[in-house]
């Protein structure tokens, strides 16, 4: 089905703040050892640890946004988010997608 350009604006705009939700979500914790690192509360050897891990974390997160079927992403950042609307509820693939999550 061929999407309106007033959907297409729409996804775009879930996408977008779906990805900074996954984003933010993936630097709190980092940020919280920045914070505890600059107090001198947490060595810095550990601190390269924690910033690999979130790297290696948004190298996910970036392979999700680029690599996952754009329809599928959409449905995933709408669950994640709790957007579902009645007429999304009502297309047969996300009641297919629902079943399988």
């Amino acid at each position: 089905m061929k999407k309106s350009k007033a959907e297409k604006k729409r996804d775009r705009e879930i996408l977008d703040l779906y990805h900074k939700k996954v984003t933010e979500e993936a630097l709190e914790p980092l940020w919280n050892y920045f914070e505890q690192w600059k107090a001198g509360d947490y060595p810095y050897y550990e601190l390269t640890e924690r910033i690999h891990e979130f790297h290696k974390e948004n190298q996910e997160i970036y392979k999700t946004f680029q690599y996952l079927q754009r329809e599928r992403l959409i449905f995933k950042a709408k669950k994640e988010m709790d957007m579902f609307n009645d007429a999304d509820l009502q297309k047969e693939i996300y009641k297919r997608w629902l079943e399988l999550d």
